[in-house]
């Protein structure tokens, strides 16, 4: 194959270093000093260790190459509007823990450990977002089809893991007798919110979730084209994450309210696409799309730490949008 100067970028560790020095500037700019962020920006930082680790031992690429996390990092300064967010940084890292931790039970149904320590970082992201619990379902199915690793014993691995943090923070509200504050926060689960003019997204919320969405749908058509060079298990692991982006990203738009909180989630799921496509296609097309999505990140997330700026763009959006 011969290297273009973005298979070359791609590949090489400062690609990572640089990202991670741009991604820590966008959190200067959105207010790390002035507002005190540091504790949403560990978060982060955990966050990237953790996609280091995972692509390094689950190998989504078959070449040395850091690029997973350096899409991860590069993507998520577009949303700097989520960085005051410590719930969307409990939830980011949840993720990506959790997805490693599913991941590693590739063909092993006997792994009731990574199973139930999986189930319970998702049980305690469910006590920040409770309605993380309605993707266990589709956890289930996608750990029977394409990891195959779901039994009996780790199916109930998983139910124990879940309701572990209910059992440990359960009794502190019986002792304090609290008996609302649960039914409370189980209560999301039966009452489906139906979005009001307030929840309607922004413009550059819609343009960087349509940027997302193309990086991702680019990916797996290049992936899937080329799937035959892959091995079989990185196949499983890229159908796995595939259809979590889907399924994340159709409840996203029906429920608009919760894209600041999801959108971290989809980007984790998503950016092994776009490492994927550009690191290992060198097309001259490929060559120029990768500049152009650079320069189009790079605008987007000077925009997105300046709330001038983001008002300033929503509003010619609208302009242009409705002519």
């Amino acid at each position: 194959m011969e290297k273009r100067l973005h298979n070359h970028i791609s590949e090489s560790i400062l690609t990572l270093y640089s990202s991670a020095i741009y991604c820590f500037i966008t959190w200067i700019a959105a207010g790390l000093f002035t507002h005190n962020l540091w504790l949403q920006m560990a978060l982060m930082a955990a966050t990237c260790y953790l996609m280091v680790e995972m692509s390094k031992h689950l190998i989504f690429l078959r070449l040395r190459s850091w690029m997973v996390t350096s899409a991860f990092m590069m993507l998520s300064s577009c949303c700097a509007f989520n960085y005051d967010s410590t719930s969307a940084g409990i939830i980011g890292i949840s993720a990506v823990a959790t997805l490693f931790l599913l991941l590693s039970t590739y063909q092993n149904p006997q792994d009731v450990g990574h199973s139930y320590y999986a189930y319970v970082v998702l049980g305690i992201t469910s006590l920040f977002f409770i309605k993380a619990l309605y993707f266990i379902p589709l956890m289930w199915l996608l750990t029977l089809l394409m990891l195959q690793s779901l039994s009996f014993h780790t199916w109930l691995a998983s139910i124990l893991g879940t309701i572990t943090p209910y059992w440990l923070i359960g009794p502190w509200y019986i002792y304090k007798q609290d008996y609302d504050i649960l039914s409370t926060h189980f209560e999301p689960l039966f009452n489906w919110h139906t979005p009001t003019e307030d929840d309607v997204l922004t413009p550059i919320r819609i343009v960087i979730f349509v940027i997302i969405g193309i990086l991702f749908i680019l990916g797996a058509i290049n992936f899937w084209s080329k799937s035959y060079e892959e091995r079989i298990r990185t196949r499983q692991y890229y159908g796995f994450l595939q259809w979590m982006v889907l399924a994340l990203s159709i409840f996203v738009l029906l429920q608009p309210q919760y894209y600041d909180t999801l959108i971290r989630v989809i980007i984790i799921c998503a950016c092994p696409f776009a490492a994927h496509f550009f690191t290992l296609n060198s097309s001259k097309i490929t060559n120029y799309l990768f500049f152009i999505t650079l320069a189009i990140i790079l605008i987007l997330s000077v925009i997105s730490t300046n709330e001038s700026l983001t008002d300033i763009a929503n509003h010619t959006l609208l302009e242009i949008w409705n002519g």
